[in-house]
């Protein structure tokens, strides 16, 4: 949001402090109106103070202990500064005082997210307490997205996220949500930000805010070279983004010294990690696997759509741990149900059985496998076994087609939708020329016959939904195959 700014002399606290040095700061009303963590307007929350650190002056107005914080800050203090000044004893009084409702949803959601921003800091050998900046950034929100266009936890543009981070963002899939990869892209963006600015934190976060090249430029016009010395060069909402941070990390310690405390704590939920090769439903996926649909959703944040398409190859997906024993007990028949896509079509070439004596040999039939819509009306007696035996299909597909439930009954008159594979075959337009010698049975069925090359990564299981759902024990005939392992380089028939 824009604002206005204007200028103040700074007035120095009653204890002056021997780290102080004289600055030209904003008014804190006016600098904080520019941040995201505001935008829900400049009300003041109400709570409960803690007396011991809470003063209220003549004019009624209350403040933080000046002397308090600053000893505290100092014991907080670890790799990165945390310069207490009247800058940042401002934003200190503003989150404790005007914006206390701030401060509690962090310590609410903090523990979503905290555990994944150490993980990756560590293994980036990055300071720990880099993770409140996020706060600061995002709110703790994967999927939020400012007035600019910047994205998720991490707030990354999209042509930044694309180009330098090869993070993925398409009409399906948009990984700045994505908690882990867009935290792992922020530990890479911090590096290659210590290597401009010689490992100068404040430098480093204020670039992380306006882009290095703004900092730069600052420090060009300055002829300095930290922080506090660029201070008045900088872009204004830039001015604001370290204090700021010195004072959310100050907030997070000791909010219950201010009388903020979270209602409920939220953490992050088990979950186990599959991994998708093909086109998917992914509503399909959760009814079919009897699990929360909204979990998974709030487990995959990237995910922007219902499907993933088909060209999808060793996509990871997070599914919600403790409701997955039905999906484990019938996984084939889950995953089945969820790749099948209604409007694919497979094409296989099948030679016509019926002419193996005929003199003349028309062209091989193209037969085409597709997924046609037909209607059962439930008479006396079925059962939804019954029903799914009948067509060839999953029970747990039939639930899906008709969104039953888990224990959902059916009765005699109700119209079902089953989804059913259908050959439909058409005639080639070019007929071979007459053969003057019947080929032989074997030739012929090289003719139709189709190999597939294993993979690395394939399975009977995979094999066969890949061409149109020949069954395991017919690709196991076809191949002589006793037991369920394949090689990759083995060379199977499929039809």
């Amino acid at each position: 949001m824009s604002c206005e700014f204007r200028e103040e002399t700074p007035v120095s606290p009653n204890n002056k402090l021997s780290m102080m040095r004289p600055i030209r700061i904003l008014t804190v009303a006016a600098a904080i109106a520019s941040f995201s963590i505001c935008s829900v307007g400049a009300q003041t929350d109400s709570t409960q103070m803690s007396t011991a650190s809470v003063t209220v002056t003549k004019d009624s107005v209350p403040r933080v202990d000046y002397q308090l914080v600053h000893e505290r800050m100092t014991k907080l203090q670890k790799e990165i500064p945390l310069n207490h000044n009247d800058v940042t004893h401002q934003y200190v009084e503003f989150f404790t005082f005007r914006k206390p409702s701030f401060v509690k949803e962090m310590l609410e959601r903090k523990a979503l997210f905290f555990p994944i921003f150490e993980k990756y800091l560590a293994q980036y050998g990055l300071p720990d307490e880099l993770k409140y900046l996020s706060l600061i950034e995002s709110r703790l929100d994967p999927k939020i997205i400012s007035h600019a266009g910047a994205g998720g936890l991490w707030q990354f543009m999209p042509s930044t996220g694309r180009i330098d981070f090869k993070l993925r963002i398409d009409k399906y899939v948009d990984e700045r949500f994505d908690p882990y990869k867009a935290t792992e892209a922020a530990c890479k963006y911090f590096l290659q930000l210590g290597r401009i600015f010689n490992n100068d934190w404040e430098m480093m976060l204020a670039s992380y805010n306006s882009g290095p090249g703004n900092v730069s430029r600052a420090v060009r016009r300055s002829g300095k070279s930290s922080y506090w010395d660029v201070y008045p060069y900088l872009h204004k909402e830039t001015r604001g983004y370290v204090p700021q941070y010195a004072a959310i990390v100050y907030m997070m310690h000791y909010a219950a010294d201010h009388g903020i405390k979270p209602d409920t704590v939220r953490s992050i939920a088990a979950f186990d990690t599959i991994h998708v090769n093909s086109y998917i439903n992914l509503k399909m996926l959760a009814t079919a696997g009897q699990f929360s649909y909204d979990k998974f959703r709030q487990l995959n944040p990237q995910i922007l759509t219902d499907v993933l398409p088909e060209d999808t190859r060793r996509y990871p997906i997070r599914l919600p741990k403790e409701e997955l024993k039905h999906f484990y007990a019938h996984r084939q028949e889950v995953m089945s149900s969820a790749t099948l896509s209604p409007w694919a079509e497979r094409t296989m070439l099948a030679s016509n059985a019926n002419n193996e004596g005929d003199e003349e040999q028309e062209g091989d039939a193209k037969v085409s496998i597709q997924s046609k819509r037909v209607s059962h009306k439930v008479r006396r007696g079925e059962s939804l076994f019954s029903i799914a035996r009948k067509y060839h299909v999953a029970d747990s597909q039939l639930k899906a087609w008709n969104r039953l439930g888990r224990h959902s009954k059916i009765h005699p008159g109700q119209a079902l939708v089953i989804y059913k594979q259908v050959e439909v075959s058409t005639q080639p337009t070019v007929t071979l020329a007459k053969n003057t010698t019947k080929p032989s049975r074997e030739e012929r069925l090289n003719k139709v016959r189709k190999y597939h090359t294993v993979q690395p990564g394939d399975s009977l299981w995979k094999i066969s939904q890949r061409y149109g759902g020949i069954s395991i024990d017919k690709l196991k005939k076809l191949n002589g195959i006793k037991g369920n392992d394949v090689k990759p380089g083995q060379k199977l028939i499929v039809i």
